[in-house]
Formats: structure tokens, C-alpha cells, sequence
């Protein structure tokens, strides 16, 4: 139920996770059972229960070490030339190769954040999600209240508010169908150009002093692929997670 207090009991809990994780792909989501994760850990169910109270908590701490807010912060400073057009679509280009990477973060972001799901956590586990949560949303909302406060955007707080919120719907509903796949490609073709086209007339709704362009989108895509295919965003530790529930946005 509480997270790790010291390196010892941290690596023991990332144990159970990496556990977890692993039945998640034999089994899926739905299939495996809570008791399983002692088991396959070569632990007691009392060790489990030390740090899970529940399924559900697992599932949680499961998202919150592959969220993208603990890589995000890694990646651009790394990539110190990027304007503020470019930190403005950051958020949602790099969730979406995470997302073609690993299916299990995307089936765990859409598990995690439904009300009747998360509301069986633990108090505690509920209280870190909520601002992990929280935490992407000024993702994407610091960049382009940056853009403002630069004069590269003319934008009130309303509209501030609207570009956020068409951002993360736009997200939530094209990764959601992309990895369903379910649709037919007359209703939704899963390719960087199509969502490129999406993000670009989003944004451009507004008045940006230099639009944002697929090309620049394209670069982008470049080099955060080639951060992922290095390993630095493959950190996933509680640790790590701790640490980034301490930072108020995605800038560190």
C-alpha cells in the first residue's frame, strides 16, 4: 500500500512489478490474478500485500513507472535548440511512439485513468495517480503558455484552456484507436502524416507568430525514436517515479 522508503525495498517492489508485467503479456489485463505476483516472485503473499493492497494498485504503479512525464524532462534536456513550437507538440509526439512501442503502457493508460477502475486503488496509490495525472495535462499546457508569454502566440485563457483540452482529447482518442485496432482505415488510418495533419490544424486554429508544420513534426518523431532505441526512456524505477511526483510540470 505505501511506496518504497529505501533501495532495498525499492528493488523489491520493481521485482513485483517487473512480475506483474510479465503476466499482463502472457495473460492480459483482465486474466491475471493479484496472488499470481507472489508466486511467480518466489515471495510471500504478506511481502505483496506490503506494497499492493490490490490488483488495481499494481495495475496503477504499473502506469506510473511508464508514464512519459518521467521521460519528457530526460529528453529535452538533451535537445536544448527546440523553440517553443517545438516543446508545444513535444507532449503528444513522443506519448505516441511510447504508445507504438509498448502496448502494456497503453492498455495500462486506459485501465488506470477509468473512474471505476481507479477509485478500487489504495488512497495512496489514488492520491499519485491523480497528480501524475495532473502532471501531463501542464505538459501540455506550459509549452504554449510559454508561447504566449513570448509573443509567438496570441492566445487568451480561454483559448489556452480550448488548445490544451483538443491536445489531450485528440491523444487520448487516437492512441486509444490505435491500438484497438478495430476500425476500418476509411475511419481511421493509424500513420504519423495523418496524425501530423490533425496536430498541425489544431494548433494553427490559433494564431502562432510561425506556424507548425509537419516537417518539423516529422524531425521531431526523428530524434525521439532515437532517444527510445538508446534506452534512457526505459528507466522505469520507483525511484524514478518518486522523484517525478515531487516536479510540478514536465520541465524538472
Amino acid at each position: 500500500m505505501r511506496c518504497p522508503k529505501d533501495s532495498c525495498e525499492a528493488l523489491r517492489c520493481n521485482q513485483l512489478l517487473d512480475e506483474a508485467e510479465k503476466l499482463i503479456d502472457n495473460q492480459g489485463v483482465v486474466s491475471f490474478r493479484f496472488a499470481q505476483i507472489a508466486k511467480q516472485a518466489e515471495c510471500s503473499t504478506n511481502t505483496l500485500y506490503k506494497y499492493f493492497e490490490s490488483k488495481e494498485d499494481v495495475l496503477v504503479c504499473l502506469f506510473l513507472r511508464n508514464t512519459t512525464s518521467s521521460r519528457i524532462p530526460v529528453f529535452i534536456s538533451e535537445n536544448p535548440q527546440f523553440n517553443i513550437q517545438q516543446l508545444s507538440v513535444l507532449p503528444i509526439l513522443f506519448t505516441f511512439e511510447v504508445v507504438k512501442r509498448s502496448p502494456i503502457f497503453n492498455i495500462l493508460r486506459v485501465v488506470s485513468i477509468n473512474s471505476m477502475f481507479w477509485q478500487l486503488a489504495s488512497s495512496e496509490k489514488i492520491e499519485i495517480l491523480r497528480h501524475r495525472v495532473n502532471l501531463f495535462w501542464s505538459c501540455i499546457r506550459a509549452p504554449i503558455e510559454e508561447a504566449v508569454a513570448q509573443g509567438e502566440l496570441m492566445a487568451t485563457e480561454m483559448d489556452i484552456k480550448e488548445l490544451v483540452q483538443s491536445l489531450y482529447f485528440f491523444l487520448a482518442g487516437a492512441t486509444s484507436s490505435y491500438e484497438s485496432r478495430l476500425m476500418d482505415e476509411c475511419y481511421f488510418t493509424p500513420d504519423d502524416e495523418t496524425g501530423f495533419r490533425h496536430i498541425s490544424r489544431l494548433m494553427n486554429r490559433y494564431a502562432w507568430k510561425t506556424p507548425i508544420t509537419q516537417e518539423m513534426m516529422c524531425d521531431m518523431v526523428v530524434r525521439i525514436s532515437e532517444f527510445l532505441d538508446r534506452g534512457e526512456g526505459k528507466v522505469r524505477t520507483c525511484e524514478t517515479c518518486l522523484a517525478t511526483g515531487k516536479r510540478h510540470d514536465c520541465r524538472g
